[in-house]
């Protein structure tokens, strides 16, 4: 009995110290009001941290030197999004660019920036919370070696229907790639608006063709933005060029037959004239090609030396003529022009070296009519004209031409041009010389006639 009071004694005790223990932890409990009971929430009464700022990043470091033209700057943003990009040359030329999907700005791949020019790339940005951030960078593009030059003819007259546009490197362009990222860049404008393609005649000379001979009356503008674009191994082009140019209101074509000593001239179509000729001796070099050529150049006065050939004064080959209405149809020396002294072979024997003789009266009403541009077409004779020989355009079928161009599905690699002549308008050849090596094709005088 003892046993059970002093059980049930203890148990009143365990009760009472559990009411002290309770009431201790209430008291705990009322001295930290702040803490939060047991299973609530404790970052409901913390304040986040606030989001990074924006932050830009460029493709170019700042101070950056001889970056490459054709390198494309990009600028991308961190926790942020970007407002606003400029790209400026020193002048405040903006160079155009996007933002693309990806937040990303860029200049399109084809772009190219000019070489040794500073430019200055600044961006702003937009943060999480809105705060704006701004940054920018300054670079300077490399300077070539080898500054890169061109020309664009014509420029400025009007010229005959068989006349096509020609753009001449004063070197080659080096790379298959390069002459394409220097057709892509070509521009040409026409009105009426007709059919043709641009075609590499060598490494050097690009010229543009329309499918058949130009319509009379045609308008033509040629952009040539090339600045930026590299040529060959530390070779850039520094400038752009261009050209407009206009054809005549006639398409004069002229056909001169080899085999029966005649040239006969039509104007839309229409016969104007028939004229006697003697051409070259069908001997060796002496015989005049046959093939669409077209005047390249017009002089009423030509001397021809033949010390330019490489003749000395006591050759008894040599000569130095002058001649009358002079129209080059060859780089390598062929001419129509006047020969008083062989009108007795004129409609009856090829006698000379090279050049189509007419008589004094015909050459100069030939010349008076005819422009630079106009088509000269020769046939009858077994020797053919070369690409290399002058303005070659016409040589080639339609699909011919567009194969050689760089963009074609299966572009023809074009020969090894010749180097840039150093000097213009020296005359060389008369009647009877032999017509000299080939020379680069261009509308005045280059470096050899023959008579």
């Amino acid at each position: 009995m003892a046993a059970i009071i002093s059980g049930a004694g203890t148990a009143r005790s365990r009760s009472a110290a559990s009411v002290v223990a309770l009431a201790g932890v209430i008291a705990l409990t009322g001295c930290q009001a702040g803490m939060p009971l047991a299973g609530g929430d404790a970052s409901s009464s913390t304040t986040p941290p606030p989001p990074p700022p924006a932050k830009v990043s460029f493709s170019i470091a700042d101070g950056q030197e001889s970056v490459r033209p054709d390198e494309v700057p990009t600028v991308s943003v961190a926790d942020g999004d970007l407002v606003s990009v400029r790209l400026l040359d020193p002048k405040g030329n903006v160079v155009p660019g996007t933002i693309g999907t990806d937040g990303t700005w860029t200049v399109p791949s084809s772009t190219r920036l000019a070489p040794n020019t500073p430019y200055t790339l600044a961006a702003t940005a937009r943060g999480a919370s809105g705060e704006i951030e701004r940054a920018s960078v300054s670079f300077t593009t490399l300077k070539p070696k080898v500054d890169a030059t061109y020309w664009v003819i014509p420029d400025g007259p009007t010229v005959g229907v068989g006349m096509p546009v020609m753009v001449t490197f004063d070197s080659g362009v080096a790379s298959p790639q390069m002459r394409a990222d220097v057709e892509r860049r070509m521009k040409i404008t026409t009105v009426p608006a007709q059919k043709g393609s641009w075609g590499w005649v060598d490494d050097r000379q690009l010229m543009w063709r329309p499918a058949s001979y130009w319509k009379p009356g045609t308008k033509i503008t040629v952009n040539a933005p090339l600045t930026g674009v590299q040529t060959g191994e530390s070779k850039w082009i520094t400038k752009d060029k261009g050209a407009t140019f206009t054809i005549a209101n006639r398409a004069r074509i002229s056909t001169v037959d080899l085999a029966q000593h005649v040239m006969t001239v039509r104007e839309d179509g229409k016969i104007v004239g028939t004229y006697p000729i003697s051409a070259g001796r069908p001997v060796g070099d002496w015989e005049t090609r046959s093939g669409t050529k077209i005047i390249t150049e017009k002089q009423s006065t030509y001397l021809m030396d033949a010390a330019t050939l490489g003749l000395e004064e006591d050759d008894p080959n040599y000569y130095q003529t002058e001649v009358r209405h002079a129209m080059r149809v060859t780089n390598t020396g062929e001419f129509l022009h006047g020969a008083p002294w062989s009108v007795w072979a004129q409609g009856r024997r090829n006698v000379s070296h090279g050049c189509v003789n007419l008589g004094p009266r015909d050459a100069k009403s030939n010349f008076d009519a005819s422009l630079v541009g106009d088509v000269v077409d020769f046939k009858g004779s077994k020797r053919k004209m070369k690409p290399s020989d002058g303005v070659p355009v016409w040589l080639y079928t339609w699909p011919e031409w567009q194969a050689r161009s760089a963009l074609a599905k299966k572009p023809v690699t074009p020969d090894k041009g010749t180097a840039a002549p150093t000097a213009r308008g020296t005359v060389v050849g008369p009647p009877g010389s032999l017509p000299p090596a080939s020379v680069t094709s261009t509308p005045s005088a280059s470096a050899s006639t023959t008579g």
